[in-house]
């Protein structure tokens, strides 16, 4: 019995000196690497070596070193780097200027190996003459058509003597980059003037590539020794040249021609078969609208005062037409306005995807019904479709506020001579009451007569109203916009400075040193309740 006891004793002290617990590891470690020597040192001066080493206190390696490493000024040749063990290794493949300071900024470019901890903005200066130089420059750069800050672009000084053209050839001699806030700062700058300008650099290869990238540019020179901050606004140019990008063909009886801006002399549109164009409001697109044409729409675009555009665009064949037609594809589609609601002041509008004639609208097909609990009773309307060949029309009835309605349109209500038709549709809706709109009583104070947009914008930058607004001499710089009927949220105003009264917001061009039009937003959203009238007051700058 003894033997028996100290035999299960010796069991269980052995199953308990089995148990495993499982090792910690310690405390993260979260520190970068130090520097604990640099040979030469860091900020010396009199610079003649080949190559520099860094010396840390772990070991290190190298992240996204082709993004984060910027070296001004500028070099022919990347110097070659490279991370051992650690120690971090620069050679310098191309001759120094003499009385030059440079610097090499790392970013975050230079990392532990174990845990990933970045040396935050390490950087590494050094002049070949007898001073380091000490002068700052820092801005902010803004979109000129938003007013938000200007984010991830790249800002260059350029010799002061340089021509204009020179961005679109040589690198910056000094390089930095906006941080979030549009922010940028140069360091260790010599007492010169410079060019400076900003680039939304998109294909990184440090060069201005014209319209298809964003520009911002100061119109002086910039000494660092006598500039404060500097603040310059980014906008995208109109290209020079005008050239159609694209023309399509979308479903039978349509057709599309694209160009890389807006068009604003373009006389005429001919083609086999024609019906009627259209041109968007950004005036950069044209829709064609044509019947009994097949395989090629020739097409010729008619300009006031440059050479006509011929086009020859691909659309089906009579065979494939045929197969549509029989398949029933080719139909009218409507779009419209009305949702589950429709606004008390206003009328049904609907949108076709193909021109009609009024005598192509079977009216007897439609049917408007005033809806109040089981009842309906049927509503007199007419139609309005302007101009006579029209993608558009309205119905015209005497609707009253918050009352349901009921609107059929059977199928066969739009047909014309090629068999095109629609398919039934039906809109429920229910009219809404004036109580459900709020309204605003804008007072705004104007910094100098000359001609502005004046934009209503909602909460997601939608433009729900845009008035003109022109000064006389003789008046005051003030002006009162109502705004009626205005859906319950947030709204903002936004004003462009039309200077050449043209009614749009006009870019800025680099080499006419032509900055955008000015625009101000007023940042602090107006709130509009339902039934209420807001009075409110804003002095532009």
């Amino acid at each position: 019995m003894q033997k028996l006891l100290i035999y299960v004793l010796t069991v269980f002290i052995c199953t308990r000196c089995a148990q495993i617990t499982p090792l910690t590891g310690g405390k993260k470690d979260t520190t970068p690497p130090k520097v604990l020597k640099s040979v030469p040192e860091n900020a010396c001066v009199n610079f003649t070596a080949k190559e520099i080493d860094i010396q840390f206190d772990k070991y290190i390696t190298l992240k996204d070193l082709s993004n984060q490493l910027v070296v001004t000024p500028q070099l022919q040749e990347t110097p070659d780097i490279e991370a051992s063990g650690k120690k971090l290794r620069i050679k310098f493949t191309t001759s120094l200027n003499p009385n030059t300071t440079y610097r090499l900024f790392f970013g975050n470019a230079i990392t532990d190996i174990r845990e990933n901890n970045p040396l935050q903005n390490f950087e590494y200066v050094f002049s070949t003459g007898n001073s380091i130089d000490s002068l700052k420059l820092n801005g902010q750069v803004i979109n000129a058509f938003d007013k938000l800050p200007a984010e991830k672009l790249q800002v260059g000084l350029y010799h002061a003597d340089a021509s204009d053209s020179i961005v679109y050839k040589e690198k910056p001699l000094y390089i930095s980059k906006t941080d979030g806030n549009g922010n940028f700062n140069f360091n260790y700058l010599p007492d010169a003037s410079f060019k400076v300008v900003a680039i939304k650099d998109q294909n990184k290869n440090f060069l201005y590539d014209g319209a298809e990238e964003q520009i911002a540019f100061s119109e002086k020179l910039v000494n660092p020794i006598d500039s404060s901050a500097l603040t310059m606004y980014l906008f995208k140019e109109v290209p020079f040249k005008s050239f159609i990008k694209k023309s399509a063909q979308g479903e039978y009886g349509k057709a599309y021609i694209i160009y890389n801006k807006a068009q604003n002399e373009i006389k005429d549109i001919k083609a086999n078969g024609l019906i009627n164009y259209s041109i968007n409001s950004l005036k950069d697109s044209l829709t064609l609208y044509y019947d009994n044409t097949y395989d090629t729409l020739k097409t010729y675009v008619i300009y006031q005062n440059k050479k006509t555009d011929t086009l020859y665009i691909k659309v089906p064949s009579k065979a494939v037409y045929a197969k549509q037609v029989a398949s029933g594809s080719i139909k009218y589609t409507l779009s419209s306005n009305i949702s589950a609601q429709l606004a008390f002041y206003e009328l049904p509008k609907f949108t076709l995807n193909f021109p009609i004639e009024e005598k192509d609208i079977k009216k007897e097909k439609i049917t408007l019904l005033e809806v109040k609990d089981t009842i309906k009773q049927v509503k007199e309307f007419s139609i309005i479709n302007q101009p006579a060949y029209s993608t558009s029309f309205i119905i015209k009835s005497l609707f009253k506020p918050e009352t349901s309605y009921r609107l059929i349109f059977d199928k066969g209500t739009f047909v014309n001579e090629v068999g095109r038709i629609n398919d039934s549709i039906c809109y429920n809706f229910k009219t809404t009451y004036n109580d459900d709109y709020g309204q605003l009583n804008l007072k705004l104070f104007f910094p100098k007569k000359e001609n502005y947009l004046v934009q209503l914008l909602n909460d997601k930058a939608q433009i729900i109203k845009e008035n003109k607004i022109e000064f006389a001499l003789t008046s005051t710089s003030e002006k009162i916009m109502k705004y009626e009927n205005l859906i319950p949220g947030n709204y903002f105003i936004k004003i462009v400075e039309d200077v050449n009264k043209n009614g749009l917001f006009d870019s800025g061009d680099y080499f006419s040193h032509q900055q955008a039009e000015t625009i101000f937003i007023n940042p602090t959203p107006i709130k509009l309740l339902a039934g209420w009238e807001i009075e409110n007051e804003w002095k532009v700058n």
